[in-house]
């Protein structure tokens, strides 16, 4: 009984924590205290011992031993890598969604999520979380109705480095407009069928929070990140897609 009581409460010690650090409740390179945890949940250590290994495992902390314990930073070259490969995937689940002519119940589907965006995004403040919640959503029709419900769940386990700059992008620059009319033109092009144009819009969306928090990362916020040797080879490959997509507009 004892046993199953310190496994649920780890459980609980986890899950929390993680949506502390995903949602940067806990910001990244902030130093943790197991005595803490330990007061806020009125647990002994080893239930928070066993959550801090399966986050450290999910590389949102970092434990150094005899020297403590803190949320890592924001792996720039890992963020730049991640919007690379979902691009590519992503890409081609929307192409494939295109050709299975998705019917006017799915597509309803796809016009309620984005009224839903822009109702959220008209509060004062916007919950982030909530806005959170309806993107990711819009994004798993596709991926759920070509029957790859595990490839987005991969997705989501890889990215967590991507969806706390994602949070970061949301609670700094503010700019839920900008995302929004992103995923109108998104939803505009999979309608007319235009699959050339997918790959261009979605690297663009995706390479979007780059863009809106630029030198920021550099300066405001670059105790946040570890920064990549490589920015200068990521920022000019990934600008291809805004110039692809510039292109084909004209």
């Amino acid at each position: 009984m004892a046993k199953t009581q310190q496994i649920d409460q780890s459980n609980i010690i986890f899950e929390t924590l993680k949506n502390d650090l995903i949602s940067l409740n806990i910001k990244p390179g902030e130093i943790i205290v197991e005595n803490d945890i330990c007061n806020r949940f009125s647990v002994t250590r080893p239930p928070v011992r066993t959550a801090f290994k399966r986050l450290s495992d999910i590389g949102l902390i970092e434990i150094v031993p005899y020297k403590g314990i803190s949320a890592t930073l924001l792996d720039l070259d890992k963020i730049y890598q991640l919007i690379h490969m979902r691009t590519i995937l992503e890409s081609q689940i929307i192409c494939d969604f295109i050709d299975s002519k998705p019917d006017c119940f799915t597509i309803e589907e796809l016009d309620h999520n984005l009224r839903l965006q822009e109702l959220i995004i008209k509060q004062n403040p916007v919950n982030e979380n909530n806005f959170f919640e309806k993107d990711s959503a819009m994004h798993e029709t596709w991926f759920k109705k070509m029957h790859c419900e595990q490839i987005w769940f991969n997705i989501q386990q890889q990215q967590i480095e991507y969806t706390r700059f994602r949070m970061l992008d949301f609670v700094v620059t503010l700019k839920y407009p900008e995302i929004v009319s992103d995923h109108q033109l998104l939803i505009k092009t999979i309608k007319e069928r235009k699959k050339d144009l997918i790959l261009p819009i979605l690297g663009c969306h995706l390479n979007n929070g780059l863009r809106r928090m630029g030198d920021l990362i550099f300066t405001d916020y670059k105790q946040f990140f570890k920064l990549s040797n490589n920015t200068e080879y990521w920022r000019n490959y990934n600008s291809r897609y805004k110039k692809i997509l510039e292109e084909q507009l004209k």
